[in-house]
C-alpha cells in the first residue's frame, strides 16, 4: 500500500475569473523535436511508445513538437531508464490533446506534461504513475547539491498563460496526486483519481504561479510533499480561473481548488468529491456555486474571498467558510454523519466581512455545533433552516433572521445551547430560535416581530432563556418561552400584541424582566411558575423591575396579563405602575411598589353636559282653551368603550401596594381566601367606581298627563375586597367615590381625612294606569339615590385613624371607631326627580 502524503505548502493564494475556453483539437500524435534523446514508435493498433531520454538525477527530460495521445494510448518506456520523474515538454506552438491512456512501462514514475499552448483531456487516463502534473507552465530546472552531497534537479514550472480543458470524456487514473496547473482550467467531464487517501489529491492551481517539483520524492511516496507553489498574487485574471461545468466533476482523496490571480474566481456548477480527505478552495476571488456540489470525507474548507450562489457543501466532519463575502441562496450546507460529529463554522473570531453575510432559503445542518463569526457589517438570514445537534454560537456585529413567502428562518440546537452576542441589533421577524439546552442573547438592541403571518419565537424547550439588550428590547406579536427560567433586560422593554399573541413565559421557572427605563406590556401574556433561585433579583414567579414606569395595558381586543402560577408576582418601578384595563394575577402574593403612582384604571367615555343632569319645561299649542305642557329630565354618564376589560389586581395569599398615590378607578383589587391587603400611599388613596349609561324622565299634560321614565345607569369597578384584613395608609387623603372597600376581617384606614362619597344613581319605575272613568293618566317616576362610597368590615372592626367624613357613603363594621370622629356632610339619600300628578277635569282650564 502507498504511504500517506503531507499537504504541500502554498504561498500566496489569489483568484481569477475564467472566460469561456474552447476545446483544443490536434490531429498529430507524439512527435519529438530532436532536442532530447527521445524516440517514438507506433504499433499497428496505433498505440505509441515513447522511449524516454536518460535521466539526470532521476529526471528524464523529453521535448516534443507535438504531444497528442489518441484513443489507442501511449506508453512511456521507463524500463531501462528507471527515472523517478518523467518530464514531457512541448516546445512548439501546438496544443496537446489527450484522448487515450498514458502508461509508464517499467518502474513507476512521476509524470509531468507541460505545454504552454494548452492541454485538452477528453478520455485520457494514467497507469503506473505516481504523481501526475498537467501544466501550461514554462519548464526550467533548479540544480543543486542536496544534504547527502548528491545532485538534485528539481523541475520549475512558471505559469502565466494557457488553459487546460477537461472534455466530456474526462480524465482518470490511480495517482498519488493529480496537479492541473494553468492560467485557466475548465472541467466539463469527470476527473477521477482512484487512489483514495486523505492526502491523495486532485489539485487545480489556476492563474500566475511558480511551482517547484521535488524530484527526490519517490513515485511511491505519499508522505513527502512532491510539489510546492508560490505566487505574487498580482496576476491579471482573464475570467474565471477555474470553471467546473454542470457536466464536470472532480473526485479524489482530497480536492483543492486554488486561484492565484488577484480577484480571480471559481465557477462551480458540477461535482467535487473528496473521497478520503478534504475539499479546499482558496483565492482572492469568489467561489460561485452555480448548482454545484462539494462533498468531503473529512472537511470542507472555503478560503476564497467570497462564497456566492446556490449549491451544496457536505462534509463528514467540519465545514469552515472563511470567505470575506458570503451570499448563499437555495443552498445546503451539511456537516457530520450519524456516526461522526461535524460542525459548521462561518467566519473567524474578529473577522470583518466585506459585505453583510446573507444566507437565504438555505439549510445548514450539523451533527456537532454551528459557529457564526462576524465583526461587521452583520449577518442576515431569510427563510433558512439552521440545525445543530450541539451548540450554536453567533458572535456577530448584528443579526437579522427573517421570514418571507417561503417560510420562517429557524435556528435549532437539539441537545445544546444557542448563544448570540452582537454589539448591534438582533432582529427576528417571523423567525424562531430554540436552544434545547438554553438560549441566550447579548446585544445592543433586540427586536422580535411577526412577518408573513409567522410570529417570532425565542425559546428553550429544555432550559432557560436569557435576552439582554444594552439598548431597547422590543417584542411585538412574538413569544419568548423557556422550559426553565426566562430573563429579559433592556434600556426600555416593550411587549405588544397587535395581530398575534405576545407571550413571555417560564413553564417551570420564573420570569424576570428588568428595564432601565420604562417597561410596557400591551396585550401580552407574562407568566411564570416559580422564582429563579439563581437570580437574587427574582422575587417570585414573575418579577418586573423598571427604572421608569411599568405599564400593563390592553389593546382593543386583548388584555395584558401578568400571572404567577405557584409563586409571588412582584412589580417594582422607579416611576408609576399602571394596570390599564388589564390583569395582574398571583396564586401567591402580589406586590406593587412604585416611587410614582400605582393606578388600576378603566377607560370611560364622558357623557353629555359633563355628566351633569339637565331639566327642562315647555308649553305647546292650545286646543280650544287647553294648552299642552311638557317637562323632562336627562342625565348621561357616558359609556365604557371596550367591554370585558375591567382591570384586576388579584392575589391568593396577600396583596401589598405602595406608591406616591394609589388609584383604583373602575377596577377591582382582590385578595382571596383569608388573605390580607395592605395599601400605602404617600399622598392620596383614591378608589372610584365608574357610572355609565343614561336616565330620562318625560311628562306631557293636556287633558291627561302622560309620563315615561328609563334608566340604564350602572356602575363598574371601584371594588377592593380582602378575605382577611385590609389596611390602608394615606399621607393626606383616603377617599372612596361610589365604590366599595370591604374586608372580611378588620378594616383599618389611616389618613388625615377619610371620605365616604356616594354617587348618584338612577332607577326608573313606570306604570300604565289606563283610562279611569274618563280622566285617567300614565304614571312614571325616576328615583335618584346615592350609590356606593361604603367602607365595610364585615366580620371585624372598622378603625379610622383620622377624620371620617360621610358624603352619601357609609362606614360600617362590627364596631366603628374614628380617632377624630365622623362627620356627615350629606347623608345617603333616595329621592324622586319628578313629581306625581293626577290630572282630571279640574285641570282642563290649566294654562
Amino acid at each position: 500500500m502507498l504511504p500517506t502524503y503531507r499537504q504541500a505548502n502554498l504561498d500566496v493564494l489569489v483568484g481569477l475569473c475564467l472566460v469561456s475556453m474552447p476545446l483544443i483539437v490536434s490531429a498529430a500524435g507524439i512527435v519529438t523535436d530532436g532536442g532530447t534523446a527521445t524516440s517514438v514508435t507506433t504499433s499497428a493498433s496505433g498505440r505509441q511508445t515513447v522511449n524516454i531520454a536518460p535521466s539526470v538525477a532521476g529526471v528524464s527530460h523529453n521535448t516534443y513538437s507535438s504531444f497528442n495521445v489518441v484513443t489507442a494510448g501511449a506508453d512511456l518506456n521507463n524500463t531501462a531508464v528507471a527515472a523517478r520523474t518523467i518530464v514531457n515538454q512541448v516546445t512548439s506552438t501546438n496544443p496537446s490533446l489527450i484522448q487515450g491512456n498514458i502508461a509508464v512501462l517499467g518502474p513507476r514514475a512521476n509524470v509531468i506534461l507541460a505545454n504552454p499552448n494548452g492541454i485538452t483531456v477528453d478520455g485520457g487516463s494514467f497507469t503506473n504513475t505516481g504523481n501526475v502534473a498537467l501544466t501550461t507552465g514554462q519548464v526550467s530546472f533548479n540544480d543543486f547539491t542536496n544534504g547527502a552531497g548528491q545532485l538534485q534537479r528539481n523541475v520549475v514550472l512558471n505559469t502565466t498563460s494557457g488553459a487546460i480543458n477537461i472534455g466530456p470524456g474526462g480524465l482518470a487514473g490511480t495517482m498519488l496526486n493529480l496537479e492541473l496547473i494553468a492560467k485557466q482550467v475548465r472541467v466539463a467531464g469527470a476527473v477521477q483519481n482512484n487512489y483514495s487517501d486523505p492526502n491523495s489529491r486532485v489539485r487545480i492551481v489556476a492563474g500566475d504561479s511558480r511551482a517547484e517539483v521535488d524530484t527526490s520524492v519517490s513515485p511511491t511516496d505519499n508522505l513527502d510533499p512532491w510539489i510546492s507553489y508560490s505566487s505574487t498574487g498580482t496576476g491579471t485574471p482573464l475570467g474565471y480561473a477555474i470553471d467546473i461545468a454542470s457536466g464536470g466533476s472532480l473526485a479524489g482523496g482530497r480536492i483543492e481548488l486554488v486561484a492565484t490571480d488577484q480577484g480571480a474566481g471559481v465557477h462551480h456548477a458540477g461535482g467535487a468529491f473528496a473521497t478520503a480527505g478534504d475539499f479546499v478552495v482558496s483565492g482572492s476571488g469568489d467561489l460561485q456555486l452555480a448548482g454545484g456540489t462539494a462533498q468531503a470525507a473529512n472537511d470542507v474548507l472555503i478560503n476564497s474571498a467570497g462564497l456566492t450562489g446556490n449549491g451544496s457543501l457536505s462534509a463528514n466532519r467540519n465545514i469552515q467558510i472563511a470567505s470575506g463575502k458570503v451570499h448563499l441562496d437555495n443552498s445546503t450546507v451539511s456537516a457530520g454523519t450519524s456516526s461522526q460529529t461535524g460542525s459548521i463554522i462561518v467566519g473567524s473570531a474578529g473577522q470583518v466581512h466585506t459585505e453583510p453575510v446573507t444566507i437565504d432559503h438555505t439549510t445548514l445542518k450539523a451533527t456537532g455545533g454551528v459557529g457564526i463569526n462576524d465583526a461587521g457589517p452583520g449577518v442576515s438570514m431569510t427563510g433558512s433552516q439552521l440545525t445543530a445537534t450541539q451548540n450554536v454560537v453567533a458572535n456577530v456585529a448584528s443579526l437579522s433572521l427573517n421570514a418571507d413567502g417561503t417560510g420562517q428562518t429557524q435556528w435549532t440546537s437539539q441537545q445544546g445551547t444557542i448563544a448570540v452576542t452582537a454589539p448591534g441589533v438582533v432582529e427576528l421577524t417571523g423567525s424562531k430560535i430554540d436552544g434545547v439546552g438554553g438560549t441566550s442573547m447579548q446585544a445592543g438592541s433586540i427586536a422580535l416581530a411577526s412577518s408573513n403571518g409567522n410570529a417570532s419565537t425565542v425559546q428553550s424547550s429544555g432550559g432557560d432563556v436569557a435576552l439582554n439588550a444594552a439598548g431597547t428590547y422590543s417584542q411585538t406579536d412574538s413569544s419568548v418561552i423557556a422550559a426553565g427560567n426566562t430573563t429579559l433586560h433592556g434600556s426600555s422593554v416593550t411587549i405588544a400584541s397587535s395581530a398575534q399573541p405576545a407571550t413571555v413565559a417560564a413553564i417551570n421557572g420564573g420570569v424576570l424582566i428588568q428595564s432601565d427605563a420604562d417597561l410596557t406590556n400591551s396585550g401580552g401574556l407574562i407568566q411564570g411558575k416559580t422564582r429563579n433561585a439563581s437570580q437574587a433579583a427574582s422575587e417570585g414567579a414573575v418579577t418586573l423591575a423598571a427604572g421608569g414606569t411599568i405599564r400593563n395595558d390592553a389593546t382593543a381586543t386583548t388584555q395584558g396579563i401578568v400571572f404567577g402560577q405557584r409563586d409571588d408576582v412582584v412589580l417594582r418601578a422607579g416611576g408609576d405602575i399602571v394596570n390599564h384595563q388589564s390583569r395582574i394575577l398571583s396564586n401567591a402574593k402580589l406586590t406593587l411598589a412604585a416611587q410614582g403612582d400605582v393606578q388600576n384604571l378603566l377607560d370611560k367615555s364622558t357623557g353629555a353636559n359633563g355628566e351633569q343632569p339637565t331639566a327642562w319645561t315647555s308649553s305647546g299649542t292650545r286646543w280650544l282653551i287647553l294648552r299642552n305642557h311638557s317637562s323632562g329630565f336627562d342625565v348621561d354618564y357616558g359609556s365604557i368603550p371596550t367591554t370585558g376589560q375591567v382591570p384586576y389586581l388579584v392575589s391568593q395569599t396577600g396583596t401589598t401596594i405602595s406608591g406616591r398615590n394609589v388609584r383604583n378607578i373602575g377596577g377591582q383589587i382582590l385578595a382571596n381566601g383569608t388573605a390580607d391587603i395592605a395599601i400605602t400611599a404617600a399622598n392620596t388613596f383614591h378608589n372610584e367606581t365608574l357610572a355609565t349609561g343614561s336616565a330620562h324622565f318625560y311628562r306631557s299634560c293636556m287633558i291627561f298627563c302622560r309620563e315615561s321614565a328609563s334608566s340604564t345607569v350602572t356602575t363598574t369597578g371601584g371594588a377592593i375586597s380582602a378575605g382577611g384584613n385590609l389596611t390602608i395608609n394615606a399621607g393626606t387623603l383616603a377617599e372612596n367615590i361610589g365604590g366599595q372597600v370591604l374586608s372580611v376581617g378588620n378594616l383599618t384606614v389611616t389618613a388625615p381625612k377619610v371620605r365616604a362619597v356616594g354617587i348618584t344613581g338612577y332607577t326608573a319605575l313606570a306604570r300604565d294606569r289606563g283610562f279611569k272613568v274618563f280622566f285617567g293618566d300614565t304614571w312614571a317616576r325616576l328615583y335618584a339615590a346615592d350609590v356606593g362610597g361604603s367602607w365595610l368590615a364585615m366580620g371585624g372592626a372598622l378603625t379610622i385613624n383620622g377624620l371620617g367624613q360621610i358624603e352619601g357613603g357609609s362606614f360600617d363594621g362590627q364596631t366603628v371607631a374614628a380617632s377624630n370622629g365622623i362627620t356627615t356632610v350629606r347623608a345617603k339619600s333616595r329621592e324622586p326627580v319628578s313629581i306625581e300628578s293626577h290630572v282630571g277635569l279640574t285641570s282642563w282650564l290649566w294654562h
